[in-house]
């Protein structure tokens, strides 16, 4: 077994490796999260010190951008937090609803 053939046998499972591990982030990021805590808490979590440190503070669970409702930021806009809307809400209706009117067309 040449050099070439070495480095080809450990070269292209590591891109298969990597190119799975980046279609599992990207359509199953509850469970990439849920990993990435399972891990830091085995590191240690935050009594962890130098390196276990600081791959624990990789490994740990960012923050949600927003309001958490899986919209981007210029997206769906549906969280009373992210809305700078003045006006005065309807009598009689709860936070957080919507009015739907329907206009019949002629």
């Amino acid at each position: 077994m040449s050099l070439y053939h070495a480095f080809e046998t450990l070269l292209v499972p590591l891109i298969v490796l990597a190119c799975t591990l980046s279609v599992l982030a990207r359509y199953a990021p509850r469970t990439r999260e849920r990993i990435k805590s399972t891990l830091a808490a085995r590191l240690g979590g935050a009594a962890a010190t130098g390196w276990r440190q600081r791959a624990v503070a990789w490994l740990a669970p960012q923050a949600a951008a927003g309001c958490a409702s899986g919209c981007d930021s210029g997206g769906c806009n549906t969280c009373g937090s992210s809305t700078t809307d003045s006006a005065q809400p309807v009598p009689g209706s709860q936070a957080g609803e919507q009015v739907i009117r329907f206009v019949a067309k002629r």
